[in-house]
């Protein structure tokens, strides 16, 4: 990939590596203790959602990120994406960052926090923490794949899909879907959020994830990893947020005990963008907390 080919996500640019033959996009500033940073995902998902995040952990960790194959700066094959490859790339990625004197924070959000949640419970020593920002897997988005959701994909493969995946990611289009879903106050719809996410629509290759997860293909049933699971764990809910609406995080409570949950007031479900600074302020002293198990 040029510089000039890149888009404007973080503050720094990112590094690639390789992996299954495709390029993941990688970026990391500040020292200390690891974090890594996980988007939602959507049609217009990237590390872009992360940015507050990143820069401000970044005085005080050492911060990595990066953009899920299919979104952002990385690779956009033409695979039928899964739920799986996500998981396994995010493994790859605690792999690569962490070690068992030295684990790492995972923050994610939506349904990334759900393929973290999976990852995490199959490499256990090398997470200290998890914090999930509204996060599915457990009474939404959990449904397994089936014929319904291949026949659903194979339509939006069609010519009148990649009709209705321009139209769903039009300007008017991803300022609905903002102000509607992702942010409480329609005041944080600014242009440059809208050019953002439509610029990264607008990639070569940005059809191919977002169809397999508007057909259900990405789905990720993660009530039995979440219940195994023993890593200290932070909840991150947006007050007014509507499409994971507040009342699921009873779902993930009843599941396993001991979890902390927050609720952070007008925020949607980009809490961590929205409110930036509340975000913080909870999830700093949780990251640097004991990590006894």
């Amino acid at each position: 990939m040029t510089y000039k080919s890149l888009l404007p996500l973080l503050p720094v640019q990112p590094t690639f590596f390789t992996w299954r033959d495709e390029e993941v996009a990688m970026y990391q500033a500040g020292t200390g203790q690891p974090v890594l940073l996980i988007h939602s995902i959507n049609a217009a998902a990237s590390v872009f959602e992360m940015r507050e995040p990143f820069q401000r952990l970044s005085q005080h960790f050492q911060v990595h990120a990066c953009d899920l194959l299919g979104y952002g700066n990385s690779s956009r094959p033409q695979w039928r994406y899964r739920a799986t490859i996500y998981v396994d790339l995010i493994q790859a990625l605690i792999e690569r960052i962490g070690t068992p004197t030295a684990p790492i924070a995972v923050i994610a959000s939506s349904l990334g926090a759900a393929y973290a949640v999976v990852a995490a419970e199959h490499r256990p020593e090398l997470v200290s923490r998890l914090v999930l920002i509204c996060p599915t897997g457990i009474g939404q988005l959990d449904r397994s794949p089936d014929i319904g959701a291949y026949t659903i994909y194979q339509y939006l493969r069609s010519p009148i899909g990649r009709i209705l995946y321009r139209l769903l990611t039009t300007r008017t289009s991803i300022r609905l879907f903002l102000t509607r879903q992702a942010y409480a106050n329609p005041a944080n719809v600014t242009r440059e959020r809208i050019e953002t996410y439509y610029r990264t629509c607008r990639q070569p290759g940005a059809y191919y994830a977002p169809i397999c997860f508007l057909s259900g293909l990405l789905n990720c049933n993660i009530a039995q990893a979440f219940a195994r699971l023993t890593i200290p764990t932070l909840l991150v809910w947006g007050s007014d947020a509507t499409i994971s609406p507040l009342r699921l995080v009873s779902n993930f409570v009843r599941s396993r005990t001991g979890v902390k949950v927050v609720t952070i007031a007008q925020a949607s479900l980009l809490v961590q963008d929205e409110q930036p600074e509340a975000f913080i302020a909870q999830v700093t002293p949780f990251l640097v907390g004991n990590t006894s198990r």
